[in-house]
C-alpha cells in the first residue's frame, strides 16, 4: 500500500484541513467539495514534503466532490476502480489516523444513496481531517472518496462518494 500512500495530499484551505488524492499525473487531485468550496487560499502537501498553492477546477457539492490542480507533474497517481464490483463485505481500505497518512483496513457495510448520490458505507466513522482521502481495494484502486457530510445520521459509520460518482465527476459531467 505505499504506492497508495504517495498518491495522498493533505489540504489546508482557510483554517480546514483534510486529505485528497492525486487522478492523474498533470497534478489534479480530487477531494471534498466541503473543504475547498470557499476558500481563498487552497495549500496542498504532498507525501514529498512539497508544498503547492492548489486551484479548485470544478465543484460538485451535491455530491461533496472536488477537483484542484497543483501545478506539478507526478508519475504517482490512483487509478479508479470498477464501479460494479464494489460489494458489501469487501475489504477496503482508508485513512484511519487524521495526524497520518496510513492506510486503515475496513470492511464496506452497505451501499446506499443519499439524496441521488451513491455512498459506500463503513463500520467506522470518518475523522472530518480524513474527509477526501480515497477509499482503495487491495489492489490500490479508487471505490471511494471519503466524505464525513454525507449519512451524518450514524456517526457509527462513515461514508464514502461512490466511484460510480467520482468517474462522471472527473470527467465533467
Amino acid at each position: 500500500m505505499k504506492s497508495v500512500t504517495a498518491c495522498l495530499v493533505t489540504v489546508e484551505a482557510d483554517g480546514k484541513t483534510g486529505k485528497g488524492f492525486m487522478v492523474d499525473g498533470e497534478g489534479e487531485i480530487a477531494t471534498n467539495s466541503q473543504l475547498v468550496s470557499a476558500a481563498r487560499k487552497i495549500k496542498v502537501s504532498t507525501q514529498a514534503g512539497d508544498i503547492f498553492l492548489g486551484k479548485v477546477i470544478r465543484l460538485d457539492e451535491t455530491r461533496d466532490l472536488a477537483l484542484i490542480q497543483i501545478p506539478t507533474k507526478t508519475p504517482a497517481y490512483l487509478a479508479l476502480g470498477d464501479p460494479n464490483s464494489v460489494d458489501v463485505g469487501e475489504t477496503v481500505y482508508t485513512l484511519g489516523n487524521p495526524s497520518t497518512l496510513d492506510l486503515t483496513e475496513t470492511v464496506i457495510s452497505a451501499l446506499r444513496g443519499s439524496g441521488g448520490t451513491d455512498l459506500i458505507q463503513i463500520d467506522r466513522p470518518i475523522d472530518p481531517a480524513n474527509g477526501g482521502s480515497p477509499f482503495v481495494t487491495a489492489q490500490g484502486a479508487v471505490v471511494g472518496t471519503a466524505s464525513y457530510k454525507m449519512g451524518q445520521e450514524d456517526d457509527s459509520a462513515g461514508f464514502a462518494v461512490s466511484v460510480k460518482e467520482l468517474k462522471p465527476f472527473l470527467s465533467g459531467q
